[in-house]
């Protein structure tokens, strides 16, 4: 008697599915073939001689990339404020110490480069300070960009437009309202600039060497990356050894950082880590951040107790990251264990996970892993063996294109803080006299700020 196949009910619906996928795969594939066909030559020709352009002129890069970013920060620009550290700890100091700040330690390590920017502030009067230390850092950021995009990166990045995309997103993150037009976070993007000279071919004139290790000699002072640097510049001796003075600054600076931070250690795991507080972290600094925007994560509810959704969103992020570092180029990769050593360091840096589970708290712990997600979801949309699976995270792509656009303007901050009118009698002040000024600390919220003393000079 012949057996009948419990499963060929089961067996008959995968047969259906998988034609089906099949069908619809093969239909995605010619999609992708003849979409390119239908791009008119002279639009691809122009964009090419555009990326050519900007790729051998930095200047022009870099004007661009400052239009840019600055379009993003018009609501700050237009009322300028001491955001964070820049009112208390830098603008301070470059007046109250003048030159000597520059050795002045902070939060464990050093800020050559937003010091040295606070005494160019200081040099204008009281009330362009803050409008100063702001076009400074969106400058930095512009320069960064900039560089990404240079034909130094080429070997890195061979595509021009890959390129465009990286230097896009350092400025175009929809989840870094924290990172924008102050001097304090600027050094989270000389992270990724001491990275690319790292990784960089050497420049065509002779001088740019010189110009390397004073780049690197002043980002690496500048924040606490100096020692993850010089472990980069070692697994790179024999591409580097003709650079001495690259390994030479990095090894220097690794050295100096490590002691400050040594010295002044504030590790330590807050009382609230747990298992849930880290799943909402990467959800929403990484997944919902980047692809829905700040507001949107904004506007999430933090539940306390363990959640399925963050947990799978969590493990979705991970898994992208992972692919995109598999399949990047070795710049990319050191950016991401750049990245995990932010994480990794921000959750024993005494700081609250809860916190830091919340949009627009620490963002800037989370920017270079941002930058490798968004890498990971290029690289399966043009590499996953289905064509379906490519279409689907182009379609992720496009989620990230319509959250950058939303999140181009953040809304308009520090409504409740106004710099000139605080300022108004300084002028009329006796040399020794100070006045008291309220700077925010919270782009969202009027009650949380510092009171600053800046005192009237001669």
């Amino acid at each position: 008697m012949k057996t009948q196949d419990p499963f060929a009910i089961f067996r008959s619906w995968e047969r259906s599915i998988d034609e089906t996928f099949h069908r619809f795969d093969h239909a995605a594939e010619k999609l992708e073939t003849t979409l390119p066909s239908r791009i008119p030559k002279p639009v691809l020709r122009g964009i090419n001689r555009i990326l050519n352009l900007l790729q051998n002129h930095w200047i022009i890069a870099f004007l661009l990339f400052f239009v840019l970013v600055s379009s993003r920060a018009i609501h700050w620009l237009t009322n300028p404020q001491f955001y964070i550290e820049d009112g208390q700890e830098f603008y301070l100091s470059a007046i109250n110490q003048g030159l000597h700040s520059i050795s002045r330690e902070y939060a464990s390590y050093y800020h050559v480069i937003p010091r040295i920017l606070s005494m160019l502030a200081v040099a204008f009067p009281l009330r362009n300070g803050p409008l100063v230390l702001e076009v400074a850092a969106l400058a930095v950021q512009a320069s960064v960009s900039a560089f990404l995009l240079s034909r130094r990166m080429a070997k890195q990045l061979p595509s021009k437009l890959v390129r465009f995309g990286l230097a896009f997103s350092v400025i175009a993150n929809p989840n870094s309202t924290e990172l924008f037009a102050n001097v304090s976070h600027s050094q989270w993007y000389l992270g990724i600039l001491s990275l690319a000279i790292l990784f960089s071919e050497p420049g065509r004139r002779a001088a740019s060497s010189i110009g390397d290790g004073v780049l690197l000699l002043l980002t690496g002072l500048t924040g606490p990356f100096a020692p993850v640097m010089a472990i980069f510049g070692a697994l790179r001796l024999k591409q580097l050894r003709s650079r001495w003075v690259v390994l030479a600054v990095s090894a220097v600076t690794a050295v100096v950082t490590a002691i400050s931070m040594i010295q002044h250690p504030r590790s330590g795991i807050h009382e609230d880590a747990s298992a849930t507080h880290f799943f909402r972290i990467l959800t929403n600094q990484i997944l919902y951040g980047v692809l829905r925007g700040f507001h949107y994560a904004y506007h999430t509810v933090s539940d306390p107790a363990f959640n399925a959704r963050e947990f799978g969103c969590a493990i979705f992020g991970v898994a992208v990251i992972l692919f995109g570092l598999w399949k990047a180029p070795p710049f990319l990769r050191a950016l991401g264990w750049l990245g995990l050593y932010c994480l990794v360091t921000s959750l024993i840096s005494k700081a609250s996970w809860n916190l830091l589970g919340c949009p627009g708290v620490g963002e800037r712990y989370f920017l270079y892993l941002d930058i490798v997600f968004v890498y990971g979801l290029f690289a399966i949309s043009q590499q996953a063996r289905s064509a379906l699976i490519r279409w689907g995270f182009r379609g992720l792509l496009v989620i990230l294109a319509v959250a950058v656009t939303q999140e181009w303007v953040y809304d308009p901050p520090f409504a409740k803080f106004n710099f000139t009118p605080q300022i108004a009698g300084y002028e009329s002040l006796r040399p020794g006299d100070s006045q008291l000024v309220q700077t925010p600390i919270d782009r969202k919220s009027a009650t949380a700020y510092w009171t600053i003393t800046i005192p009237k000079k001669d």
